[in-house]
Formats: C-alpha cells, structure tokens, sequence
C-alpha cells in the first residue's frame, strides 16, 4: 500500500517578509504566537494545489514539541553549544524531510517553519546582534538558519554529518556552491579531500577555498556529475593534485 504524499504549508512573500522586519528589528527572541500559525496554516494559498495529505495544526505542533525536545529548548534558550544545538534540530528536520523532499525543498516552506513554526527557535540561533540576519531568516538562501542543517544532512547523510569530522566552515565552503550542494558524490569527494589534507584552522579554510575554486573552474570545461564515478575519481585526483602543487609552491 502507497503513502500518501504529505504537503507541508507555504508563507507568502509579503507576510514573511513583514514578519522577517519585525523579527531582525526585535533583537531580541521572536514568541512562537499560535495564533499566527492558526492564520499562516488557513491561509488561501498555504498549500499548492496539487494532491496529497495537508498537514495539520497537530502535526506542525508534534514537530514544534520534536525540535524543542531536541535542543532543550527552554526559557528562551537552549543548554546546547551551538554544534550540537545544529547537530539535534538538522537530525530531526531530515528525518521529517524523508518522504517529502520536495517540500522541504521550497523556500516559502522555511518561510513558514522559520516566521511562523518555530521562531523562538531560529531567533534564539541567530540573535538580533548577529549580522546577516536577512539572510538567516530567508528561506531558499544558503546561510538560512534551519535549511542549511537539513541541506547538510541530505548531502552528506547521518554517518558523515554524525561522524563530527567536517567543522563549520568545510560545511559552508561545500555547501554554498550548486556543483556540491546539488551533486552528493562530488561533496562526499571534496569533503574528504580537505579531511585527508590533515590541515586545520586558517590553513584548513584556505585549502577548501582553493579546492572548490579549482573544482568550480574545471567544471566549466569538463562534465562533473554523480553517475560515473571512475571518472569523478580520476577527475578527483587531478584537483587535488593541482591544489597540493599551488600550495607547495607558494
């Protein structure tokens, strides 16, 4: 018997971006109002008009619960570092997601679980004396402060985001290019490429710029995709070849 497909809930623009102001303005911890997710979740086009299950108030408010318990949320804060606050909340978001990656895939959907779902949350992550909070709060963007954790984990699956070995900045230098961020198999080779350079710190960063820039410039001459994976190591080895030489020479 099939699963019927389950429809997560849309923010229209203009809502979200009156509510994005109100929230960067606030520098403060933004309240989950239920009442604004009773009008977000009713509203005429918060679901597309396709088929499948539209999921309800109840089931917005189990995940609600899933991902306080997950980052033990309490009091307007959470007793978790910030790794493994994003560690917790990226793991449930994915397990949500299964089934339903399309969904998650639309940026008015992080729209609404960001204004409206969980707020306090996404808020109390990102404070209001962070900079680039528009970004943060934006759904679609690569820094947004609950899609990046989900990106994480279907890229690079649980054994890699769980392992504990990519920092901050491998995930940020992976995952704002499209030819990693769309591709698992060439993100799951450059990522192990900057582990087994055995760098770390500014030295670290700096060889998974050059890395991705050199991944980005070649690219644009050869085809790199997912489905052949002899040429994707043989394409690999060349890469890294040239960045070890540019480092060794300078």
């Amino acid at each position: 018997m099939m699963t019927e497909f389950q429809l997560y809930p849309r923010l229209s623009p203009d809502i979200a971006d009156a509510i994005r102001i109100e929230l960067i303005r606030s520098e403060r911890v933004y309240e989950f109002k239920p009442e604004k997710l009773e009008e977000a979740l009713y509203a005429a086009d918060s679901f597309p008009a396709t088929g499948g299950r539209r999921t309800n108030a109840n089931d917005l408010l189990d995940l609600r619960d899933e991902c306080l318990k997950a980052v033990a949320f309490s009091g307007a804060s959470s007793s978790l570092t910030t790794s493994k606050f994003d560690l917790q909340l990226g793991r449930v978001l994915y397990k949500r997601s299964i089934g339903s990656t399309g969904e998650f895939g639309n940026a008015r959907f992080w729209d609404f679980l960001t204004l409206i779902l969980l707020p306090d949350i996404a808020s109390a992550r990102f404070p209001g004396t962070t900079s680039n909070l528009g970004a943060r709060f934006t759904g679609g963007n690569r820094r947004h402060v609950l899609q990046r954790l989900w990106r994480r984990w279907k890229v690079f699956g649980e054994e890699v985001v769980e392992g504990g070995r990519l920092t901050e900045d491998d995930y940020v230098a992976l995952l704002e290019r499209r030819l990693t961020s769309e591709r698992p198999a060439v993100a799951a080779k450059a990522a192990a490429a900057i582990l087994e350079s055995k760098r770390s710190g500014t030295r670290r960063r700096e060889y998974a710029r050059v890395l991705m820039r050199q991944l980005v410039q070649i690219s644009g001459i050869v085809e790199i995709g997912d489905d052949e994976p002899e040429h994707l190591d043989a394409l690999m080895r060349h890469v890294r070849g040239s960045v070890e030489l540019m480092f060794q020479s300078a």
